[in-house]
């Protein structure tokens, strides 16, 4: 493997654990490819983003008003990848909705902001660099400090493990401590998903980005995970001959999951 340092994050790393050949031609090799065409959800995603971002670091109550919420988001409204202005509208009015709904009752209210919308990086090792932007860490009322990360999309995903220890090592480089709980916020719902950060589950998250390291580093092959998803989901498609070959998808996904089916099997 290079010997030069690779950036971790959680995106890279959920790459490298769906098909080991895209994360060696897009962070290893860096091989590039022609730009993705504007996403609607990711371009809703970052304007929410940065709305809020801009919304908590407003310290003065009697500007934190719900007008003020809306403009930000109006100023901070990303318009590309929509296929009408009757779809941007409603993606618009989606959004003031959920801001509404947030600014009438917050999961998120403490005593102090630390982080807010920030880039953080860590050296892991000679090979490693982690990294990854924090959208909030703040002090609760009850003196515990909690990472939260806002969801902007409607279904509500069990706890992440890969995105979670890596919340919780660049919580520490920047605070030189780990925090109490890290949350997950589902704005859709206005639904805060808690995961406190015990010893024993700290040292079961960071066991887990660790082997992930070792899995990288160890890594000769770099080998093509293709599936049907691969045409529209991966840059490389058109160069990659593992999936354009549909008998090679087909036993691919035979082969991943044959002990699923062993269990969930009815005949």
């Amino acid at each position: 493997m290079t010997h030069k340092k690779l950036y971790l994050s959680n995106s890279s790393i959920q790459v490298f654990l769906d098909c080991q050949l895209r994360f060696k031609n897009q962070y290893i090799d860096k091989l590039k490819v022609n730009k993705s065409p504007p996403n609607k959800y990711l371009s809703f995603g970052q304007s929410m983003h940065e709305t809020l971002a801009g919304y908590n670091m407003i310290t003065s109550e009697k500007h934190r008003t719900l007008e003020n919420l809306h403009n930000l988001l109006r100023r901070n409204w990303i318009r590309e990848g929509y296929d009408s202005i009757e779809e941007e509208r409603s993606f618009g009015l989606k959004g003031l909705d959920m801001l509404t709904n947030y600014y009438h009752d917050p999961q998120d209210q403490g005593k102090k902001s630390l982080i807010i919308e920030e880039f953080i990086k860590k050296d892991i090792n000679e090979r490693f660099v982690l990294c990854g932007k924090l959208d909030k860490v703040y002090v609760k009322n009850d003196d515990k400090i909690e990472v939260l990360d806002y969801k902007t999309g409607q279904k509500i995903e069990p706890i992440n493990l890969i995105q979670l220890p890596i919340y919780l090592l660049l919580a520490k480089e920047k605070l030189g401590a780990y925090p109490h709980t890290v949350s997950f916020y589902y704005l859709a719902h206005n639904k805060k998903i808690v995961q406190e950060v015990t010893r024993d589950f700290l040292k079961e998250s960071l066991k887990i980005i660790n082997s992930i390291y070792k899995q990288i580093h160890d890594e000769k092959d770099f080998a093509a995970n293709p599936t049907l998803y691969c045409k529209n989901n991966c840059p490389y498609f058109e160069s990659c001959s593992a999936a354009n070959d549909r008998n090679n998808i087909i036993l691919n996904t035979l082969i991943k999951n044959e002990s699923v089916n062993k269990i969930s099997r009815i005949f």
